[in-house]
């Protein structure tokens, strides 16, 4: 604003205003940020409820992390007076098959799944298994009932089970402390330091295994979508 005085003591005023297109840029650039904040909350609600999910089922913490979300736009420091949200997990057949209750069945011609107990030992390093004890493949999950053979070098004896099912075992020593890691082949010279074979159960056989539905992925998802007008109006305050 700049003050004249003129000759005949008038002052004028000359008063510079904004443009509207400044302050127009201005009001979208805040309803932007509002509303991909907005869609950033509604996010990051509905990952933290599926992955809740998951530990209150006992799947565990590193299942729950496979729950991931974004906001578009995705760029650091982009806005949009129309975000986009997505939710989307990394293992997502094991999600769906406990969202529907999936019925398991067997492939390639075989008559049983195969279940592993806690027993069965864990993969530690990548590649192809070998035999020697002291090596073992994979990368956590339980070996395969042939990694298991090759592992203990020894085979299953099976019994009868429950309503159908089969009890797959071995004949393993243990060490003193009985530890999943301490179970061994039984050897002759493992039995003269007194250490007596014992049936060990390894896997469970059954012909079809049928999931529970554990987990609800369409309820949480429109609560959380009907929530956005909320948190928009939370932000804008």
């Amino acid at each position: 604003m700049v003050l004249r005085r003129c000759a005949a003591d008038v002052v004028r005023v000359n008063v510079a205003f904004p443009s509207i297109d400044s302050q127009l840029k201005d009001i979208e650039l805040t309803i932007a940020q509002v509303a991909t904040g907005s869609m950033q909350d509604a996010v990051d609600g509905l990952k933290g409820e599926l992955r809740g999910q998951i530990i209150e089922a006992g799947m565990g913490q590193r299942l729950a992390n496979t729950w991931r979300g974004d906001v578009y736009p995705k760029a650091f420091g982009k806005v949009s007076m129309n975000p986009a949200g997505y939710v989307r997990s990394l293992a997502p057949l094991i999600v769906d098959a406990f969202t529907r209750g999936a019925t398991i069945k067997p492939i390639n011609g075989s008559k049983y799944i195969w279940i592993p107990t806690k027993n069965v030992p864990r993969r530690r390093r990548a590649g192809t298994y070998r035999s020697n004890m002291s090596r073992r493949s994979g990368g956590g999950a339980a070996m395969s009932p042939e990694e298991c053979e090759l592992h203990f070098n020894t085979e299953f004896f099976v019994r009868p089970g429950r309503q159908g099912s089969l009890l797959a075992f071995m004949d393993l020593t243990a060490g003193l402390n009985i530890r999943r890691a301490a179970l061994r082949r039984d050897t002759a010279g493992r039995r003269k330091q007194g250490r007596k074979a014992k049936p060990v159960l390894m896997f469970t056989l059954r012909k079809t295994v049928t999931l529970r539905r554990l987990f609800d992925v369409e309820g949480p998802a429109n609560r959380w979508g009907a929530k956005v007008p909320a948190l928009f109006e939370a932000r804008w305050r």
